[in-house]
């Protein structure tokens, strides 16, 4: 089963600030550093900031979001309740489930920072670049193989 069949991936938006007058609203921002390795956001290190545009409601948090760190260590952490409404910068992705589908997404958190998801995000990055790309992409996201692999795990026992 691949990512696109069962969630939608969504880019994070990149934020511009204005100067006083041109402050169109103001948002938290998350940072590399509010991407915990243990798979949670630490609000603690987000950015204010004071953007000169408003940013569309799809690329704010909300609670059971997975957010993706595109670029290295490509941590994935869990929004809880109470984080919605932050911005997720360009350097990110938001992972959210489809509304039809009954998955838990700390799954797609737990399998994204596993050696087994890392090993599938490798073999998927190999097919669409030459090179060793060091960032995800979003098409990489969305043909990755969630569940491949899995029946083996019971025929070794």
């Amino acid at each position: 089963m691949k990512l696109q069949e069962i969630a939608e991936v969504i880019k994070g938006v990149h934020l511009l600030e204005g100067n006083v007058k041109e402050k169109v609203k103001k948002y938290k921002e998350l940072s590399m550093l509010s991407l915990e390795p243990i798979a949670f956001l630490d609000e603690r290190k987000m950015i204010n900031v004071d953007a000169s545009q408003t940013v569309s409601p799809k690329q704010l948090t909300r609670a059971g979001d997975v957010i993706v760190s595109l670029y290295s260590p490509m941590i994935a952490c869990y929004v809880e309740k109470g984080q919605e409404g932050y911005v997720v910068p360009h350097y990110m992705s938001i992972i959210r489930m489809k509304n039809y589908i009954r998955l838990d997404s700390r799954f797609i958190v737990h399998f994204i920072n596993s050696t087994r998801g890392r090993r599938a995000l490798t073999r998927t990055l190999e097919h669409y670049s030459s090179s060793k790309p060091t960032s995800l992409s979003l098409v990489v996201l969305n043909e990755v193989e969630l569940l491949a692999g899995t029946n083996n795990l019971m025929e070794r026992l």
